[in-house]
């Protein structure tokens, strides 16, 4: 898996559904595991971790490129404080995985370029 893909599967999940306050939650809007067959809803940071762990091909440069688009797109340093912030939105959440999941596929494409 690579960091763009990542991030576009944790868009797929937030898509599913999004939380504040907690990484996961069940139906019931209770906390749970983010990998969890219960979770029904991830913050952005929950998503990212589901969609790592569920990828054993998934290596640490893949979460370093995902998170270095992140960080290029979000002002502040947390992820969960970030994701939690009163006004934020699902859509917000659903346009920054968006944008950042573009910025690495633009990086990828850039390097093989540069390496031809």
């Amino acid at each position: 898996m690579n960091g763009s893909k990542l991030l576009h599967d944790a868009g797929v999940l937030v898509e599913r559904g999004w939380c504040q306050g907690t990484e996961a939650r069940d139906a019931s809007g209770r906390a749970t595991d983010v990998v969890s067959d219960d979770a029904a809803a991830w913050s952005l940071l929950g998503a990212l971790q589901a969609t790592t762990v569920s990828d054993p091909s998934t290596e640490l440069q893949d979460i370093g490129d995902a998170v270095a688009a992140l960080a290029e797109l979000i002002m502040d340093p947390s992820l969960a404080n970030w994701n939690d912030s009163e006004a934020r939105t699902k859509l917000e959440v659903l346009s920054v995985l968006k944008d950042a999941e573009l910025l690495v596929l633009e990086q990828l494409v850039y390097h093989e370029f540069s390496e031809n």
